[in-house]
């Protein structure tokens, strides 16, 4: 009598799915990414539910029990913790800097949270929700930049957290959707004078720039604090970094392929 083959799938090990990911080559890893499950990860007190298939800010999450700008995030929330607030995350992917930093203000913050893309609104959302800050971050589904309107956001094929208003090579490329474009200056007001300190992280595949460009040559409203992503800077069309400096700024830290910017009083 012949043994009839089992039904039953294996397991799901995400711990071993984690060693095996850890050691793998690239082609090892892009066989287990397919056969990952979402699931939530806490790390100092957070709560996060991250989906590792499709997005590698929240697959880092998963494989190291923390965001993978951990640096970055750190030097954020020291300086806000306990301080009435105003933070601003440009490009809040799933929430990997705005949920911390909404759970480390001090009474009467406000974090305003930009992610134009509308799988990724869905999930910060559920992590805001799943950390009971509703009262504290605000959610803005639109992009940023130099003029209000539309535009095309181009998705990256594997990587929801790396779409952007700027071209994508044809074969990284799946597809796009069309969003909201606001300048950044309509979300805060030059008489926003009553918070311990104003902070700006900012992350958008290249098109930081468009977002900031009007910001800084209005000569108004500026943020104690910005955290930018520089490692795309050979994108921009002009001197950015002359131009942050020019309005007060100086440099404080180059970390994670990020610069952290301060002025005035958190210089």
């Amino acid at each position: 009598m012949h043994a009839q083959p089992s039904s039953v799938s294996p397991a799901y090990d995400a711990d071993a799915l984690r060693a095996a990911f850890r050691v793998g080559d690239p082609k090892a890893r892009q066989a287990i990414v397919p056969r990952l499950k979402p699931e939530e990860i806490e790390f100092a007190g957070v709560r996060m539910f991250v989906d590792p298939r499709d997005n590698y800010t929240e697959r880092r999450i998963w494989l190291d029990g923390q965001p993978p700008e951990m640096e970055s995030l750190l030097s954020l929330v020291e300086m806000v913790e306990g301080r009435r607030a105003l933070v601003l995350d440009v490009g809040a992917n799933c929430g990997a800097f705005a949920v911390p930093l909404g759970m480390a203000v001090g009474a009467g913050s406000k974090v305003l949270a930009f992610e134009p893309n509308p799988v990724m609104v869905a999930r910060l959302e559920r992590n805001i929700a799943l950390n009971d800050i509703e009262t504290v971050i605000e959610v803005h589904d639109c992009a940023l930049g130099a003029v209000p309107g539309e535009a095309k956001l181009n998705l990256k094929h594997g990587n929801f957290g790396q779409a952007s208003l700027r071209p994508i090579r044809p074969r990284q490329r799946a597809g796009g959707t069309t969003v909201a474009v606001r300048p950044l200056l309509d979300f805060v007001d030059e008489n926003d004078t009553g918070y311990d300190i104003t902070v700006l992280k900012i992350d958008v595949e290249g098109g930081e720039e468009a977002a900031l460009g009007a910001m800084l040559a209005a000569g108004g409203w500026l943020p104690d604090v910005l955290l930018m992503e520089t490692r795309h800077g050979d994108e921009w069309d002009g001197d950015l970094i002359g131009q942050i400096k020019a309005a007060g700024f100086r440099t404080a830290r180059k970390i994670d392929g990020n610069t952290l910017f301060v002025r005035g009083k958190a210089a």
